[in-house]
């Protein structure tokens, strides 16, 4: 398990969504070029989830997360078409 940074931009979008106990993208804009981005990331790795009708609430880890910008990530399992090698030998 290895804990790691988020962006700015994301920081920024978890600190604006935990002033509110549910919440839309329009509530977290901080009116950055990647705004859109960073908040469907946000919403794919379980920072927040979804309410129903566009509305979002925040999740364990986004609330952990938000305070110094850190979250504990654990690499996926390996795959079977990993320990595939290609290539000359």
């Amino acid at each position: 398990m290895a804990e790691l940074s988020l962006s700015n931009g994301q920081w920024r979008i978890l600190r604006l969504a935990l002033r509110k106990k549910r919440f839309r993208f329009e509530d977290t804009r901080t009116m950055a070029r990647h705004d859109r981005r960073d908040f469907d990331w946000l919403g794919a790795n379980g920072f927040f989830a979804a309410a129903g009708e566009g509305w979002f609430e925040m999740t364990d880890l986004g609330r952990e997360s938000s305070d110094l910008g850190y979250y504990q990530w654990t690499p996926p399992p390996p795959s079977v078409f990993a320990e595939r090698k290609r290539g000359k030998k």
